[in-house]
């Protein structure tokens, strides 16, 4: 972050925005969201992962981490209304439906405009990627299986095998790549309106990714594999909270071969990035420092061992390679080794207000305590909404709250939201940022996800346009602790 510049913003994921075909889009919304941040005086807008999903509609469960979800493509530029209504995006009422419906439109919007472009500069500005994304796509259609249970030919990517594959299905691969290219085209309008209006785009990345992914298909050698399968996953091991641990899954990364090619896939994916965002939150910074290994045929993450990350001369690499500027995820226990991370490329760690006052006494999330290279959250997508959490009535850490803003005890939780981000805007961190559903002082129907939680997250969207007149305030906030 620019240490003398104090910022502030919204955080609202794409899906947030409200559309009337279904989950929010790069659409005329989303320039009407600009419009209110700039409104407000905000200069950040935070988003999750762009990336497609793979398991419960997560975007920190992808099977691609360049591409961009389909469903964020905005129908509107390319079919009519009567068009658009005829595969009841509206009426879906599950995931798998959705995406089916949605699909079936796309193919309409490339029928429709196959001619129109000439895509040899996007393929060739991302030819690390793209066409083994449009091959992985079509290959999961047709087989309906992970790429580890494809034929040996096209599991092991037997040239001639992908060529005839290829030539097989040329003109639904070509579509595969033909809507990225206008994925990626609607969002740098999006992009260019924001740079315009003076916001930056916050974005994220997942540290790992998952084995079944166009990822791990494309450049197996990054990952601890043996034929398909992963000799070792991550995880964390047991604490207080757990006994067992956690099996996360994901295949470990093979940093031998990684630095043999001098980290050529982290540095492709972080300049992807870099076109995307201005800003990019790391998931699961710690990573970077040391990282938990698990013999993948284990039951629990008991048998798991920590090992030496890749550290400072990958994040050096991508901090050389990557335009923007790059925010740590540092939430829980932060070790020394993380600290130094951070410390030596001025990286700021995160603070959330919502951990600050789970106990008695001072704790590094209380506002007079955060360092001005910080970015400050009352909650993230990870938590509750903070209505939600005061709902829940722990009368104790509730009153711990009223305490530290100075409040009557008898006053209602609405103003104890409005304290909560009248610190977060007094206090010393350089960028703070509030959820669309605090800032609109939801309760905990309006919570993102609930992690552990494998149904029912992600699906929280605005519905209908937002009040100008909740901008008021966050300018005066904004003039008077000059964000």
């Amino acid at each position: 972050m620019e240490k003398k510049l104090r910022k502030s913003g919204i955080l609202m994921h794409i899906t947030s925005l409200p559309n009337k075909y279904g989950w929010g889009k790069f659409s005329k919304e989303a320039f009407e969201f600009v419009d209110f941040l700039k409104s407000g005086n905000f200069t950040v807008w935070e988003v999750l992962p762009f990336s497609p999903t793979l398991y419960g509609n997560s975007p920190y469960s992808t099977y691609s981490s360049f591409a961009i979800n389909q469903n964020f493509l905005d129908l509107t530029e390319f079919l009519t209304e009567e068009e658009i209504k005829s595969f009841c995006l509206d009426k879906c009422r599950s995931l798998s439906d959705y995406t089916k419906n949605m699909e079936r439109a796309l193919q309409l919007v490339c029928k429709k405009v196959r001619d129109n472009f000439n895509l040899e500069k996007f393929i060739k500005e991302n030819s690390f990627w793209i066409k083994d994304y449009a091959l992985f796509v079509v290959l999961k259609k047709k087989f309906n299986c992970p790429w580890y249970e494809f034929s040996e030919e096209l599991k092991n990517r037997n040239k001639s095998s992908l060529q005839k594959f290829y030539f097989e299905n040329k003109e639904e691969i070509e579509n595969v790549i033909l809507i990225q290219f206008l994925l990626h085209s609607q969002w740098q309008k999006i992009k260019d309106y924001t740079k315009q209006n003076g916001i930056e785009i916050f974005g994220d990345v997942p540290f790992y990714v998952e084995l079944d992914s166009a990822d791990v298909w494309a450049n197996p050698n990054c990952w601890e594999l043996e034929n398909g399968k992963p000799k070792l996953v991550a995880g964390v091991p047991p604490d207080y909270f757990n006994s067992e641990g956690q099996l996360w899954g994901y295949p470990i990364y093979n940093y031998e071969n990684l630095e043999k090619e001098n980290f050529k896939y982290f540095i492709k994916k972080f300049q992807k990035l870099s076109e995307l965002f201005d800003i990019i939150r790391i998931d699961h910074f710690i990573g970077f420092s040391r990282y938990y290994s698990i013999p993948a045929k284990s039951k629990t993450a008991k048998n798991g061992k920590w090992n030496k990350g890749a550290g400072e001369k990958l994040l050096n690499l991508i901090i050389k390679n990557c335009k923007s500027q790059i925010v740590a995820e540092d939430l829980g226990t932060v070790t020394e080794e993380v600290k130094e991370l951070k410390d030596k490329f001025s990286i700021p760690g995160v603070k959330v207000l919502q951990f600050a006052f789970d106990y008695e006494g001072d704790n590094a999330y209380q506002p007079h305590n955060y360092e001005k290279n910080c970015v400050a959250y009352i909650g993230t997508h990870d938590n509750n909404t903070f209505v939600g959490l005061l709902n829940e009535g722990d009368w104790d850490k509730i009153n711990r709250f009223k305490r530290y803003f100075q409040m009557p005890l008898e006053q209602g939780n609405d103003v104890v939201v409005d304290n909560a981000i009248l610190s977060l805007y007094r206090s010393s961190a350089n960028v703070v940022i509030i959820t669309m559903q605090d800032l609109l002082k939801l309760g905990a129907e309006a919570r993102m996800n609930t992690p552990g939680v494998p149904e029912g997250n992600w699906t929280w969207q605005l519905h209908g346009k937002l009040d100008p007149n909740l901008c008021w305030r966050y300018r005066e906030l904004s003039y008077l602790y000059a964000r």
